[in-house]
């Protein structure tokens, strides 16, 4: 017997194109749409970083933001799709 599953029951996707934007625009405050405690992390970090005047290493964060909101909901979109195949075994 095959169960149903409703629209409403899945969690929705997503998008990663909108992840990286945020991050690339916002830098760390943007990695909050894609993980939150990453996002305040990084966000604390940063501004510490940028009140001891190490710019390079500002720099250094905003990239890694933009790698880390990428991979963050890459591993989310993956954890909604493995849910939803094991819904329907």
């Amino acid at each position: 017997m095959t169960s149903q599953i409703s629209p409403q029951s899945l969690m929705p996707y997503k998008s990663v194109a909108i992840a990286l934007l945020f991050s690339a625009i916002l830098g760390p405050v943007g990695l909050l749409y894609a993980s939150f405690w990453g996002g305040l992390t990084l966000t604390v970090l940063a501004v510490v970083v940028l009140c001891n005047k190490f710019l390079f290493f500002a720099l250094l964060i905003w990239l890694i933001s933009c790698i880390w909101s990428v991979r963050a909901v890459e591993s989310y979109n993956k954890k909604i799709a493995n849910a939803s195949l094991q819904r329907l075994s």
